[in-house]
C-alpha cells in the first residue's frame, strides 16, 4: 500500500486526480490539501506520526497567481526530512518552462504540463511502479564503487566497522560501503528499524527469536548481540 500527498488548488482538478487514483489502486490512500498551508500541515504530520508518503503530486502554483511558486516551497520542505531524500516528487505545472528548474532542483521523477489526462497521470504512476519507484529503495556505493539498489524492506541488519557500513540483505547477500554513518542510514530507513547495539541496525520485521538471558537476537541467518543500552527499547518491541 502507498501514500500519497496531492496538493492541487483547483478543488475540482483536485478531487478529479483523488478520485482516479482511488480507482485505479483501491487500497492506496491519498490525501489531499489544496494550499500550501493545509500540504505544510499533512506534510508535518506524516513526520510526527511516523506514516510517511511514498509519492508526492504537487501543482507548482498554489494561489494561481502569476509568480506564485508555492509548490517549490512545499518541495523544499519535503526534501529536508531525510526521510523524503528520495521520494518521488511529480510536479503539476501551467508553465512549460519550469521543468528544467523542478528536475535540477529538487530531484523531481518528472512534471506535468496543464492540461493535461487523468490518462497521463496514470501512466506515470504505473512507470514509476514498473521502475521501482514507489517500492522503497535505497542506493549504496559500495568500496568497490559498485552501486546497489535495494529495497529498504530487504535489509536485515546493518554493521559499523572501522569507518565503513555492511549491509545485509535476505536476497542478495551482504556488501560494504562507505556512503553513510551509522546514525544516518538509521534516519534514512525509517520506523522498521531499531539499533540493538552501538555498532548494529536491525530490521524489526525480520527478527525470528530474542533470548533475553544471553541478550541475542536472531535476524536472518545471524545471532546478534544486544547492547545493555538498548535492551529496554528492543523488549518493549519484542
Amino acid at each position: 500500500m502507498h501514500r500519497i500527498l496531492i496538493v492541487e488548488d483547483d478543488i475540482t482538478q483536485l478531487e478529479l486526480l483523488k478520485t482516479t487514483i482511488n480507482n485505479k489502486y483501491p487500497d492506496w490512500v491519498v490525501e489531499t490539501a489544496y494550499n500550501y498551508t493545509s500540504g505544510k500541515k499533512l506534510l508535518d504530520d506524516s513526520l510526527s506520526h511516523n506514516n510517511p508518503f511514498s509519492l508526492f503530486l504537487l501543482d507548482i502554483q498554489l494561489s494561481g497567481e502569476e509568480g506564485d511558486r508555492g509548490g517549490f516551497f512545499l518541495a523544499k520542505e519535503v526534501r529536508k526530512h531525510s526521510v523524503y531524500f528520495k521520494v518521488p516528487i511529480l510536479f503539476l505545472t501551467a508553465i512549460s518552462d519550469e521543468g528544467s528548474f523542478a528536475l535540477s532542483e529538487f530531484h523531481c521523477y518528472n512534471y506535468i504540463t496543464k492540461p493535461y489526462t487523468m490518462g497521463d497521470i496514470l501512466q506515470q504512476l504505473e512507470q514509476m511502479l514498473l521502475t521501482g519507484y514507489l517500492e522503497n529503495t535505497l542506493e549504496l556505493l559500495d568500496t568497490n564503487r559498485i552501486l546497489h539498489r535495494v529495497y529498504i524492506n530487504d535489509i536485515l541488519s546493518v554493521e559499523s566497522k572501522s569507518h565503513t557500513l555492511t549491509v545485509y540483505t535476505g536476497t542478495n547477500g551482504s556488501f560494504v560501503t562507505r556512503a553513510y554513518t551509522l546514525e544516518k542510514i538509521l534516519s534514512i530507513l525509517g520506523s522498521n528499524f531499531i539499533q540493538c547495539h552501538q555498532r548494529t541496525i536491525i530490521n524489526k520485521t525480520h527478527i525470528i527469536t530474542y533470548d533475553k538471558a544471553s541478550r541475542l537476537i536472531h535476524v536472518g541467518n545471524r545471532h546478534l548481540p544486544v547492547g545493555r543500552t538498548f535492551v529496554k527499547e528492543l523488549e518493549n518491541y519484542w
